[in-house]
């Protein structure tokens, strides 16, 4: 039976396609790239909105303020053609405050992007980090001034940031995002995930996606691509395995391309369904440099799969991981989007 992507429902209120446009590259165009235009970045939301991309994931501290500026124009074009869409956006910048979670500074940190976005209400407001100061001397005030703006209005979904696999063997990670889920009580974690990250194991040997599942949480998945490493691009990896790990990637995926025909856009499309089938309670943010990038992106859910050719995917991603933990004694975890 073909399985199709559907709409998830991160939480209530946030039904969305279960692709988001990550837009933190903006303004941070990486060592070695293309500077990409104004014109450009506003090409390619148009072209995600044309698509049916329905949130797009943004911050203070992106492009310091201009990724909101641009995709309010974005934003403003969609209403007048009838259109909803959501935003994702987080708090970041600190400011003249003592902390970015200080005191008033969050109110006006979330009335400027209101400002820069163009519109009245955040849809998903994201605590970014488990840093509130020293003994957590802010923590009860963030989170009272999340509740208050949410109880005013002001933001739908609340969110918090997921642990990070590659510090989670030592339990503080992990142990840390426990405490502060069972204190802010978060409607979606932001997580970074993709094929190469290791589950994480939580409450009652549970990982993330379960545990979630359970306390009827959404999880909105970055890093689907691993800093473009399984895209086939190894050049934008993060780390050892470039050569020798694109390699391999190439080597194992040729039962998916002699399944599914040699395609273009198989890899994206691979690592986009591996990180969709975690379940009905997630979606993914992808970043993008073009706007071919976008096409490619959506193209990728246009293609019905099977439960078989998603456990291919799922047993390609765990040989891939081992081959690579033989080379390189880790696993290679992307940058947020």
């Amino acid at each position: 039976m073909s399985l199709q992507v559907t709409p998830r429902l991160l939480a209530t209120g946030l039904a969305v396609h279960p692709l988001g446009v990550g837009c933190r590259a903006i303004g941070d165009t990486p060592r070695g790239h293309a500077v990409t235009s104004d014109r450009q970045w506003l090409d390619g939301m148009r072209r995600a909105v044309e698509r049916g991309a329905t949130l797009f994931d943004t911050a203070d501290t992106y492009g310091d303020g201009h990724a909101e500026r641009l995709l309010g124009k974005v934003l403003r074009e969609s209403r007048r053609q009838g259109l909803n869409l959501q935003v994702s956006s987080k708090i970041g910048h600190r400011g003249s405050a003592p902390h970015p979670y200080a005191g008033p500074h969050m109110k006006h940190q979330l009335e400027q992007s209101l400002d820069n976005l163009g519109v009245d209400r955040i849809d998903l407001y994201v605590l970014p980090t488990f840093d509130f100061g020293d003994n957590d001397r802010y923590l009860g005030g963030a989170i009272q001034q999340m509740r208050t703006l949410q109880e005013l209005g002001y933001i739908g979904a609340v969110g918090l940031r997921g642990p990070h696999a590659e510090q989670a063997g030592d339990g503080g990670t992990s142990g840390r995002f426990l405490q502060l889920f069972r204190l802010i009580e978060p409607d979606v974690v932001l997580a970074d995930f993709n094929a190469l990250t290791p589950l994480i194991d939580l409450d009652e040997d549970e990982d993330l996606f379960a545990f979630a599942a359970r306390h009827g949480t959404g999880v909105l998945i970055t890093t689907p691509f691993a800093g473009g490493f399984l895209t086939g691009r190894p050049d934008r990896a993060p780390s050892a395995p470039r050569s020798k790990g694109g390699e391999i990637l190439h080597r194992l995926m040729d039962p998916l391309r002699q399944r599914l025909g040699d395609r273009p856009g198989l890899l994206a499309m691979a690592a986009l369904r591996y990180c969709l089938s975690r379940g009905p309670h997630t979606a993914v943010l992808a970043g993008f440099g073009t706007p071919d990038h976008v096409a490619t992106n959506f193209d990728c859910l246009d293609l019905a799969l099977d439960a078989e050719d998603l456990d291919l995917i799922a047993g390609i991603y765990a040989q891939l991981r081992c081959e690579l933990a033989v080379r390189t004694g880790e696993a290679t975890v992307g940058a947020p989007v």
